[in-house]
C-alpha cells in the first residue's frame, strides 16, 4: 500500500466520480482505476460500488475514509517536521558553558535563540572546558561556550569574542585611587579565583597573565561562582581578575578598574568537527547576532 494509492482513494471518495477525481489528480482515468483496483485487491475488500451512472462508497470504504484522511494528514505533518528539522527549527540542542564565561553574552544568546526557535528544546549545562570536550566526544552536548580553549583538531573552535580583563577590588583598596592599574601592581595582592576544576579558562588566563609579568599570583581563595568571588572581594579578602562584562553586575563594596594594555580573554564556541547540523549553524548565527558589533 502506497501513499499515492491512499491519495487516489481519497479523491474518488470525495468526488464520487473517477472522471472528476482523475481531473483533480491531473492524471488520466485508466491508471486511477487500476490503482484503486490494486488497493482493493491488496486489502481484500471492495471500497466502491461502481455502476455506469454513479460511484458509491461501500461500508468498508466509508470506514476506511476517515482513517485515510488521518494517515495523509499525519504524513503531511511528518514531512513538515522533517523539513523544519533540516532547517534547524525543531529538535533538541544541548549547550555547555563554563562558569567563568563572559557574564552577559550567554544568557542573552540563549534567550534570543529560544525566542526565535521555540520548538527547539534547549538544554544547558554548566561544565568546565575539559568536561565540555569530553561531552562533545560522547555526544552528550552539541556545542559549548569555552574560555580560551586549547585548539584540538577533533573540534571546530571559533573565537566569537575577545574581551579585556578587569580588576575587581574591595572598596577602599589603595589601588582604587588609580584609574588604570598595571599587572605588576598586583604582585603582592591576595587573589580570589575560580576553582580550576570549575572555571579553568579564566583560572589559567589569570596565572598566565601574572607569569607574563614575572610573578605568580598569591591565590588565597577559590570559588565556583561569580557571586561568591565578588562576595570575597567585597569582604576585603582579596582581588580578582575577571572579564570586563562582569562590571554590569554592580555589587556594594566592589570597585572595578581597568588594566594598562589590558590582556584579553577569549570566548569560543566549540563543536564536533563532524557535526554540520542546521540547528548548530543557526545557533552560532544567533550567538553572533547577539554579540552585534563586538563579535570577532
Amino acid at each position: 500500500m502506497e501513499l499515492r494509492q491512499l491519495k487516489y482513494f481519497l479523491a474518488v471518495a470525495e468526488e464520487l466520480s473517477f472522471g472528476r477525481a482523475a481531473e483533480r489528480l491531473l492524471i488520466s482515468q485508466p491508471p486511477l482505476s487500476r490503482q484503486i483496483r490494486q488497493l482493493e485487491q491488496e486489502m481484500g475488500v471492495e471500497l466502491f460500488h461502481r455502476t455506469k451512472r454513479q460511484v458509491e462508497l461501500t461500508e468498508a470504504g466509508r470506514a476506511f475514509l476517515p482513517e485515510v484522511r488521518q494517515v495523509l494528514t499525519q504524513a503531511d505533518v511528518a514531512v513538515q517536521v522533517a523539513q523544519r528539522a533540516s532547517r534547524g527549527e525543531v529538535g533538541r540542542l544541548v549547550v555547555g558553558f563554563e562558569a567563568s564565561s563572559t557574564y552577559d553574552v550567554i544568557p542573552l544568546s540563549l534567550k534570543r535563540y529560544q525566542e526565535r526557535f521555540p520548538d527547539v528544546e534547549l538544554v544547558v549545562y554548566g561544565m568546565t572546558t575539559e568536561e565540555q570536550f569530553k561531552a562533545l566526544l560522547k555526544q552528550r552536548i552539541n556545542i559549548g561556550f569555552m574560555v580560551s580553549p586549547v585548539k584540538d583538531e577533533r573540534f571546530t573552535i571559533e573565537t566569537i569574542l575577545e574581551e579585556p580583563l578587569t580588576v575587581a577590588l574591595p572598596e577602599g583598596h589603595p589601588l582604587t585611587h588609580q584609574s588604570q592599574i598595571r599587572i605588576q601592581d598586583l604582585e603582592h595582592e591576595p587573589f580570589i579565583t575560580f576553582q580550576r576544576e570549575r572555571g579553568c579558562g579564566l583560572y589559567d588566563r589569570t596565572i598566565a597573565v601574572c607569569q607574563q609579568a614575572n610573578f605568580s599570583p598569591i591565590i588565597v581563595q577559590e570559588a565556583d561562582e561569580m557571586q561568591v568571588i565578588l562576595g570575597f572581594v567585597a569582604a576585603g579578602m582579596g582581588i580578582a581578575l575577571l572579564s570586563a562584562s562582569v562590571q554590569q553586575f554592580q555589587r556594594p563594596k566592589v570597585v572595578y578598574r581597568q588594566l594598562y594594555s589590558a590582556p584579553q580573554i577569549d570566548l569560543s564556541l566549540a563543536s564536533r568537527r563532524d557535526n554540520s547540523s542546521a540547528m548548530l549553524q543557526t545557533f552560532v548565527e544567533v550567538v553572533k547576532e547577539s554579540l552585534g558589533g563586538t563579535a570577532v
